[in-house]
């Protein structure tokens, strides 16, 4: 390389330039080559300028090259560098110094190209700046822990490494925030739905009814009650509430650091719309994110989520050691890690996760994938207005609760069989021995778990079924049994316990297995393969409230017969108001102004719905009566805030049973007519003819004649000695005398439609 000598006098000038100011290293940067060419010019001379110019050149990229290297490694993880994208953009900073050339506007083009080869997003230098001091944070913290990622024993380094992976996960989301549409809907909309006290009591009700059950399953499946170290699993039981409480992060469920949902939140194990970035909606949203999803929702769900964990790896880590306590202690600390350093780590892991999550109904299974499935065909097909997150907010756990209830039901035993079956075909196909192919480890879990699931369900479903009669269930839906439902007071899938209707949904696991022996019993009267066939129908009713399934439906049908929100533009008005006030009211809220009401509600238009979420202004509407005109009460407050519908007080007597008996017994719907919604042409124009006020006192005279007459007939010894068919048929007669009864005290009479008469004239045309 050739020696180049500036002179002593030139030398000397650019001191002095400098000195006042006069050259400008950062307006050095912005000039063009032959600006910063000529500017060195006027210092010494055209020889010289152009040799120092070439030189600042060279310092420019070697520097710029250098920090950037840097920069890549600290924002990179270790496994990260391994991936073709981290040799990409290497491959990319090398060829600086091929080209020999790097002007600003490149320099500004490269910078943004490798943040978003590397995160997705186009950043500023500032935000460069603080994306490198982020990373340098986790890297820092990430070299404290070493191997130790999740584990208790290094608690505080752990916490250090989780809260600066928030600062920047946030940061970055910050970055790239959703739009304001999508965070109202995805995020506010849901929230509001939930904030309520009934929604975490369920929640914490079925998991500790799943957790009891899935730890005697393990306990059973695995030969084994003694674990490794218990004060072990309960430090890391306080650990993970710890870190999920300050970060968010749930470690219990995570497969690998970056496994926190695919916008960074996770609840449920469902994925939430996260609200970072400027504005009000988005504050509102990093508010609910804050109190309904992490706090009301997710910290239940983590504390049962950790529970599991920690005793699935405990028992575990003792089976794989065979009962020695050190190696046991050592499988057990690995498995806690987030990378397992050894294979029997791994697998315990694996272990744990996958039991943390079937006792918490976060699991991926068929039913759970299908829900979503049915709620992301309604989300694409709307956009940031996400319909699926409005008519299901979160379906992953009620999918799942069906499908392993359905395991507790009985079906476990087959899915057992079908892994015997599934061992016979591998093992034809590889040559492997049966008998080391049935010793499979995998195997084993799965096909002994499925069966005594099936084992406890059944022995813990008849234990509950013993205590109930006949009447005291209430199965599906059905619309024969409408009117006689709300008589009762009861809800479709519900058991009578102390004079109250109870969903069986608070029976969690037990909850199918309940609902079909009680089916089977109440309407299998034919023998064993009846009561068989009702035992399987009363278990497949089920699927029909499996998420997603209905909702999809009623949408299509009302796109199809352009009614609902798709009708007219009233009821367009009508139904957006309601929907949108449902998403930015919370359900707390609603389910105060019941609790302060003694009676239920009418309501038609959407400002009613909206007056009766309003306590004081509820009270404006006026009471709901049932169809024999008596006003309907609400439940004590307290039992409305803590299980809303699922819970209610048996209203039955003497006359709603023999209606109800009847009706079992035949099998013949008795249905009164509702006058509100019948078609009937004659009730159609009596309304007409009459003022909204004398309207509503003719169905209360009809509901008073109605019940009156039901109480007499029931007393009379002729009615006491018909056929059951013979009494169904002459209750059924008292609707339509009731009628006349109404029509007579307000003088009204029916006119018919009178019919065209046909033409006399004399003259025919032929067509």
């Amino acid at each position: 390389m050739a020696i180049f000598c500036i002179p002593k006098n030139l030398v000397e000038k650019l001191k002095t330039s400098a000195l006042k100011g006069e050259v400008n290293v950062k307006h050095l940067y912005d000039l063009s080559s032959a600006e910063r060419r000529q500017y060195f010019t006027e210092y010494t001379n055209p020889e010289l300028g152009k040799f120092l110019n070439t030189r600042f050149e060279e310092a420019m990229i070697s520097k710029q090259k250098g920090a950037l290297l840097e920069w890549a490694q600290s924002v990179f993880t270790p496994k990260a560098k391994e991936s073709p994208a981290y040799k990409s953009i290497l491959d990319k900073i090398n060829a600086l110094d091929e080209t020999g050339v790097l002007s600003p506007e490149s320099e500004r083009a490269f910078l943004q190209d490798l943040v978003a080869d590397r995160l997705g997003i186009r950043v500023s230098a500032e935000e460069v700046k603080i994306i490198a001091e982020r990373a340098k944070k986790i890297d820092a913290a990430q070299e404290a822990l070493g191997d130790d990622l999740g584990s208790p024993l290094k608690a505080e380094e752990n916490l250090a490494y989780f809260k600066a992976k928030k600062a920047m996960d946030e940061y970055l989301q910050s970055l790239m925030p959703a739009s304001k549409l999508k965070v109202f809907t995805g995020t506010i909309g849901r929230g509001m739905m939930l904030a309520s006290v009934k929604s975490p009591i369920l929640n914490i009700g079925s998991n500790t009814e799943v957790g009891i059950t899935e730890a005697l399953v393990r306990r059973l499946s695995g030969g084994s009650i003694k674990g490794a170290d218990n004060k072990l699993a309960i430090d890391y039981v306080k650990f993970v509430n710890r870190v999920y409480k300050e970060t968010g992060y749930d470690i219990s469920r995570m497969r690998h650091i970056n496994d926190t949902g695919t916008s960074g939140a996770r609840v449920l194990g469902e994925d939430i719309v996260h609200a970072q970035g400027k504005g009000v909606v988005r504050a509102i949203g990093r508010a609910t994110e804050d109190i309904v999803f992490k706090n009301l929702m997710g910290a239940p769900d983590v504390a049962f989520s950790s529970s599991h964990f920690a005793d699935s790896v405990n028992l575990m880590a003792m089976k794989l050691a065979k009962g020695d306590k050190v190696k046991a202690s050592e499988y057990m600390k690995d498995s806690m890690r987030l990378k397992p350093q050894t294979a029997e780590g791994e697998v315990i892991r694996a272990q744990g996760i996958m039991d943390a999550e079937v006792a918490t109904w976060t699991n991926d299974s068929w039913a759970s994938k299908l829900s979503l499935g049915m709620r992301k065909l309604l989300n694409d097909a709307s956009g940031d207005v996400r319909l699926g997150d409005q008519f299901m907010p979160f379906i992953k756990t009620p999918a799942n609760v069906i499908e392993t209830s359905l395991d507790y039901a009985g079906l476990g035993i087959p899915k057992a069989l079908a892994e015997v079956v599934n061992v016979f075909r591998k093992a034809k196909k590889t040559g492997e021995p049966l008998p080391d192919a049935f010793r499979d480890p995998a195997f084993l879990r799965k096909a002994t778990r499925d069966v005594f699931r099936a084992g406890v369900g059944l022995t813990a479903g008849f234990l509950v079924t013993m205590s109930l009669e006949d009447d005291d269930f209430m199965g599906a839906w059905d619309p024969k049994r409408k009117q006689i439902q709300e008589l009762q007071n009861s809800n479709e899938n519900s058991i009578r316990v102390g004079g109250k209707w109870i969903s069986t949904d608070w029976l969690g696991p037990l909850s199918v297995g309940v609902n079909a022996i009680m089916y089977a019993r109440k309407y299998g009267k034919g023998g064993f393969v009846d009561s068989a066939s009702k035992y399987a129908i009363g278990a497949g009713s089920t699927l029909s409230q499996l998420p997603g399934s209905q909702e999809l439906i009623d949408t299509v049908k009302d796109y199809q017969n352009k009614s609902g929100m798709f009708g007219n533009y009233e009821e367009q008005g009508d139904a957006l108001s309601s929907w949108i006030f449902a998403r930015v009211y919370p359900a707390i809220l609603q389910d105060v102004a019941k609790a302060t009401d003694q009676y239920e509600r009418k309501t038609g238009t959407g400002i009613d719905r909206i007056k009766r979420a309003i306590p004081g202004l509820r009270q404006q509407l006026p009471v709901k009566r049932n169809i024999f005109a008596e006003e309907i009460k609400t439940e004590p407050w307290l039992s409305t805030i803590l299980f809303g519908a699922r819970v209610k007080s048996d209203k039955e007597n003497a006359s709603i049973k023999m209606l109800s008996d009847l009706q079992e017994a035949t099998g013949k719907g008795i249905n009164f007519t509702d006058w509100d919604k019948t078609s009937s042409k004659q009730i159609a124009q009596f309304k007409e003819k009459l003022t909204e006020y004398n309207f509503e006192q003719a169905k209360i005279r009809y509901g008073y004649w109605l019940k009156s007459e039901l109480e007499k007939m029931r007393n009379d010894p002729r009615f006491q000695n018909m056929t059951e068919e013979e009494k169904v048929d002459l209750i059924n007669t008292l609707d339509t005398e009731a009628q006349k009864k109404v029509f007579s005290q307000f003088n009204f009479k029916y006119q018919t439609e009178k019919k065209a008469t046909p033409s006399t004239s004399p003259y025919k045309i032929k067509l």
